[in-house]
């Protein structure tokens, strides 16, 4: 008799365990967590699972410390499992892929993160596909932090969802899928090349903004949140990055001055944030402004947040953002050659 590998489900909250309450209708947390078992009895031809209840929230409350929480449970678990499935609402599940993935360090047992557009008591749910692809998908030896939703199983440092009715809710633009889960199950691209003992980094400095430019904008906003304190303010420019010409790069000298990490990303999910075509952009480089590449936004704030956290800071810091530490940037995609 084969032995069917050993899973640990770790159970947060999100949509796939909210039921409508009250007159309003509304979706909400409930205080029961699903059997996911009764519900997708499948899952025991797939593995053994055990399930663990880490919270039970609406993803949009999860913290830093629950990403903490999962990290410390999954690194002191190796042992126990072959892999581990986090059950997640989707409106953040892209953050806690990139927090998990730059929280873990060295080689480690395989990680995927999934949730559902409806929660698993409806009759029309995609909870229930999710859940047994995610498992088929931690079973198959890809040793880093995955994000199973749409059919593909996404390298979860580079997805960000996309759309809030689709079922295929989650994309990947600049990265291909790791694994392709149709009718047949196709490896895509070779997984992370994990080595040496794994390590857990759980430091964090939440002291990150993001903004978003627009025409007319001015940049008082980068003013204001250097005087409160911020450490990193992201923004989110036109295209490849491009900003204004006018008081914009003086804002972000005064802030990079001050020490601020000013990052560039852009408002396009597909492409590399990068000067060098336009004007703005080299203006905002020579002002001290770091351009991010083809990372997502996700992955941006919350590696500057653990590099923060680390107390980097400086050229340490620009260098370690713009280095990859679990595949989530193309070396040299900040830069155009």
């Amino acid at each position: 008799m084969i032995e069917k590998p050993r899973l640990l489900f770790l159970f947060t909250g999100g949509t796939i365990s909210m039921a409508k309450t009250g007159a309003s209708g509304h979706l909400a947390v409930t205080d029961a967590v699903p059997d996911l078992l009764s519900h997708a009895p499948v899952l025991a031809s797939v593995a053994e699972i055990e399930t663990q209840t880490v919270t039970n929230v609406d993803s949009s409350d999860l913290t830093p410390e629950d990403w903490a929480s999962m990290a410390e449970t999954i690194a002191g678990s190796q042992e126990d499992y072959d892999g581990f499935v986090i059950v997640h609402g989707t409106d953040t599940m892209a953050f806690t892929a990139c927090a998990l993935s730059f929280m873990l360090g060295g080689d480690h047992k395989p990680v995927v993160l999934t949730g559902s557009q409806r929660p698993l008591m409806a009759p029309r749910t995609d909870a229930r596909s999710n859940l047994v692809h995610s498992a088929i998908s931690a079973t198959m030896n890809v040793r880093e932090v995955g994000l199973y939703f749409g059919n593909h199983l996404f390298r979860g440092n580079r997805s960000t969802k996309t759309s809030v009715h689709a079922y295929d809710a989650y994309a990947s633009p600049n990265h291909p899928p790791l694994v392709e889960l149709g009718v047949d199950i196709e490896r895509v691209s070779p997984a992370l090349q994990r080595t040496g003992p794994l390590t857990v980094r759980t430091e964090i400095d939440p002291r990150v903004a993001v903004l978003s430019a627009f025409p007319g904008m001015t940049p008082s906003a980068i003013d204001a949140l250097t005087d409160a304190g911020t450490k990193m303010i992201m923004l989110r420019g036109f295209g490849e990055g491009n900003l204004p010409m006018k008081a914009w790069p003086d804002a972000i000298r005064r802030a990079a001055d001050a020490g601020i990490h000013v990052l560039v990303g852009s408002q396009c999910r597909a492409g590399s944030s990068r000067p060098g075509r336009y004007a703005g952009s080299d203006a905002a480089r020579d002002a001290g402004a770091i351009y991010i590449g083809d990372m997502t936004g996700e992955a941006a704030v919350v590696k500057s947040m653990c590099l923060l956290g680390r107390g980097l800071n400086g050229e340490a810091f620009r260098t370690a953002l713009l280095s990859p530490i679990a595949g989530e940037i193309t070396p040299g995609s900040a830069s155009r050659l």
